[in-house]
């Protein structure tokens, strides 16, 4: 356990692929984000934020719900092993 602590001897270095392609979305983004104005920029962060956090509870929701469950209950006609009675 005590050698995940320990410090690098040598520096961790990204493969040369990975740097293209990080250096590349980077560059995209760049451009797409040239022309808003800050407060347009914020506006579509707090909109993803809110989107994405709805999307979570959504999810949550529908997973302790139980309503998937119902759902989801194994057939005779669709199981592969015979269900006992």
């Amino acid at each position: 356990m005590k050698s995940l602590f320990k410090k690098r001897e040598t520096p961790f270095t990204y493969h040369r692929h990975y740097l293209s392609v990080q250096k590349k979305w980077s560059e995209k983004m760049s451009g797409l984000a040239e022309g808003c104005s800050k407060r347009k920029l914020i506006f579509l962060l707090s909109l993803f934020v809110i989107l994405s956090a709805g999307y979570l509870i959504y999810n949550l929701y529908n997973a302790f719900s139980g309503k998937e469950a119902q759902k989801a209950k194994i057939s005779e006609q669709t199981a592969k092993i015979k269900i006992i009675h």
